[in-house]
């Protein structure tokens, strides 16, 4: 499932939307008839924000 996730870059507050994928990775549960999903974000592009100079 393809989604935006938005999130704010640490050094200048700017807020950037990053591409990702949702999956789910299926654990071992404390039962045997229950299965426990844990949902994931797979990033689809690496990007550095919009504002961001080099200088940290």
């Amino acid at each position: 499932m393809k989604k935006n996730l938005i999130n704010e870059a640490p050094n200048c507050g700017h807020w950037n939307r990053i591409p990702v994928n949702k999956i789910f990775i299926e654990q071992l549960g404390s039962e045997p008839k229950v299965k426990v999903l844990i949902p994931m974000y797979e990033p689809l592009q690496v990007s550095r924000c919009k504002n961001w100079r080099g200088d940290s």
